[in-house]
């Protein structure tokens, strides 16, 4: 049996209620937005990866300097960049104690262009963490240089890994 209401026509309603297209609105939003933060935050990763290669191999062109000229060479970093200097005066302390006295440095672009200074190519800013936390100063011994240096751009992190080998490997 059919019953009529009064009230209402006989044709069904047709199209969404206002409702339903602010839920359809809200879940478009996140989606894209979700989307729009993966696609940076890969980015920033493969940029991050990248700075983390190029570092390892100038970590040992600069060994590798340091040894055939019988030289030091200082890494220093930033939060914008990162540079190698030739250390004009070696202290001979214990570890613990030389990262509190500051080197004579000179910057070694006319002696190798390759140990320019850099600027990161990440575009937020690069937090280093080095272990042993000394300085990093690359010389005549066959195993000097950082043991891990750590990037972190606050989206992503890398670590470079000295191994027993004396080679730098990239870590994701």
């Amino acid at each position: 049996m059919r019953i009529l209401d009064p009230g209402r026509n006989s044709h069904a309603e047709k199209g969404f209620t206002l409702l339903e297209m602010l839920v359809v609105l809200a879940i478009m939003g996140t989606t894209a937005a979700l989307v729009g933060v993966g696609l940076v935050a890969g980015r920033e990763r493969r940029l991050l990866k990248q700075d983390a290669q190029v570092l390892s191999q100038l970590f040992t062109a600069a060994q590798a300097q340091a040894r055939q000229q019988a030289t030091s060479i200082a890494w220093r970093y930033g939060a914008n960049g990162f540079k190698f200097e030739l250390v004009l005066q070696t202290p001979y302390l214990p570890a613990d104690l030389a990262r509190y006295v500051d080197l004579n440095h000179q910057a070694l672009t006319e002696r190798n262009p390759t140990l320019r200074a850099r600027a990161w190519q990440s575009e937020e800013p690069v937090r280093v963490r080095v272990d042993p936390p000394i300085p990093p100063v690359f010389n005549r011994e066959w195993m000097s240089g950082p043991r891990v240096v750590e990037l972190d751009n606050g989206l992503t992190q890398v670590r470079i890994v000295r191994s027993a080998q004396g080679q730098y490997r990239v870590l994701p």
